[in-house]
């Protein structure tokens, strides 16, 4: 995978994860992790990711590749858990525990567009085309309602409310919202009726 990747780790880790350019060698002590686990033909192409826990083996993620599109999103974030690292590969974000391979979950955005790490509130905003979820340190927080028919676009965040624009089709034009950041309970924006 040649895409290009965002690093950020603002919140505290446990780990060291490093972004691999091809499949990693054979190790004997190494294990192979694969998101999601039973891969279909179409997850052929993705993204390794070596990771080294402060306690226990270290081991490498395969993480199935969303959309290969300039669009969406490719990233390693730290998450408000220490123990967790997310993923994301062509806009389909994998949490995964770092000391424990096998604990991991997928964001419902997909794709997701952008994420912005909320230290202060000690979560991360996936924001997606129609909608934003927040993860906090013990897991999902809340997702929104729809916020946009197509096309979330978050213009800043302050005071524990992050504002934003979506797309209106009735209207042609973006509608702002707003959310609050802890409850994830929104104000504004553009749905389809129904």
């Amino acid at each position: 995978m040649k895409a290009h990747f965002r690093f950020d780790f603002s919140f505290p880790h446990i780990y060291e994860a490093k972004l691999l350019q091809s499949a990693p060698p054979i190790h004997p002590l190494e294990t192979l992790h694969h998101y999601p686990a039973e891969l279909e033909e179409g997850d052929r192409t993705g993204a390794y990711v070596r990771l080294v826990p402060s306690a226990g083996a270290a081991w490498t993620g395969f993480f199935a590749l969303g959309f290969d599109s300039a669009h969406v999103l490719n990233a390693i974030f730290s998450c408000p858990d220490p123990d967790s690292v997310c993923v994301v590969a062509g806009g389909y974000a994998y949490v995964v525990k770092s000391t424990d391979p096998a604990q991991w979950f997928q964001i419902e955005q997909r794709p997701v567009t952008e994420i912005r790490a909320v230290v202060e509130l000690g979560l991360l905003a996936f924001v997606g085309f129609t909608s934003i979820t927040a993860l906090g340190a013990a897991g999902i927080m809340w997702t929104t309602g729809r916020l946009s028919w197509e096309g979330v676009r978050v213009i800043k965040i302050e005071n524990m409310v992050l504002e934003g624009a979506g797309w209106d089709a009735i209207t042609d034009r973006e509608v702002q919202f707003t959310v609050d950041l802890k409850t994830g309970e929104h104000t504004g924006g553009a749905k389809p009726a129904g």
